[in-house]
């Protein structure tokens, strides 16, 4: 009797444990038909106030520069930043061809830490920003280990990535809080796969991307759980390859590599989809779900490979 017993209990838990996996899975299928066909786009609601502003870095290639374009198209003006002058004149001079709205700009080199950013900020101090893009970054291809490279190249690289980023967020969210005040305000921080496989002789750039992660959740709880939420928020968005003519290995815009017009139109989509992680890219979501049910050691190596083509790609290209 107690072995029947015993039986049926197993069963019934295999049952459950069965059932179980059977409801995550249908829910992480429903949950993936809503995030990338169903659900409406938000971003209008992030047009709000008399005139609204987008704030995008690293504007004046790839990703920075499309995602510019694309949120014009929705109707926001924009601030663009660059390092370079005379390039970021250009890029404004084609983005007002298109657009009858509002482009401003400010120059500020990423991978420096001596800006005054009461200054830099200072033309664009009255506008309503809703939207803050933080998409500046990135590391050369040089195939070397950190112990080779200059305390210079390291601290550039950690500016350039993270806490350009940073500071430039501490500066604006007075402002943002005050744009909150008519509607819901938006930061997305661009990350990458590699801040979470860390691939070989890209380790700070990869640690780089895993401190924006940690930094946008703590501070989305800042604004959200400590006191009155503020309306800021904030999201980190989970990068894999994109095709860039700047890039020192571009790869050929395909089905999982798309272009940075494609992507953008992704990015944009994604603003004020309530989540605080999200792979905007459809393609790349499935890349990072089979990633992750792949293993480290299978992921490393896979990696480890890719970038010796990469450095052999962009060593062909000097």
């Amino acid at each position: 009797m107690e072995a029947t017993t015993l039986v049926s209990v197993l069963n019934a838990l295999a049952v459950l444990g069965v059932t179980t996996l059977a409801i995550l899975h249908v829910y992480r299928i429903l949950d993936i038909l809503w995030l990338y066909f169903l659900h409406p786009s938000s971003v209008k609601r992030y047009l709000h106030g008399n005139a609204s502003y987008a704030i995008v870095t690293g504007a004046t290639d790839g990703i920075g520069k499309a995602t510019a374009a694309e949120l014009l198209k929705r109707g926001f003006n924009v601030i663009l930043h660059g390092r370079n002058e005379a390039k970021m004149r250009k890029v404004v001079e084609e983005l007002r061809a298109a657009a009858s709205a509002d482009i401003q700009y400010f120059i500020a080199d990423a991978s420096k830490d001596d800006h005054d950013w009461k200054r830099l900020l200072e033309p664009f101090r009255e506008l309503h920003i809703t939207v803050v893009v933080h998409n500046v970054g990135g590391e050369p291809l040089i195939d070397t280990r950190i112990d080779e490279r200059t305390e210079e190249h390291l601290l550039g690289v950690v500016h350039s990535n993270a806490l350009f980023a940073l500071f430039l967020t501490r500066a604006l969210l007075p402002q943002l809080r005050r744009a909150a005040q008519s509607g819901p305000v938006q930061v997305l921080v661009v990350g990458s796969f590699a801040g979470d496989v860390g691939p070989p002789r890209l380790p700070l750039y990869a640690a780089a991307k895993g401190f924006l992660k940690a930094l946008t959740r703590g501070l989305d709880n800042d604004e959200l759980f400590f006191g009155t939420p503020t309306g800021v928020r904030f999201m980190y968005l989970s990068v894999g390859a994109v095709h860039s003519d700047n890039h020192p290995a571009p790869m050929q815009p395909s089905l999982g590599v798309p272009t940075s017009a494609r992507f953008a139109w992704w990015l944009v989509e994604s603003i004020g989809c309530g989540r605080r992680n999200v792979v905007p890219y459809l393609v790349h979501a499935v890349q990072y779900w089979l990633m992750q049910k792949s293993g480290n050691r299978v992921v490393d190596r896979g990696m480890a490979q890719k970038m010796k083509e990469l450095m052999a790609q962009a060593a062909k290209r000097k």
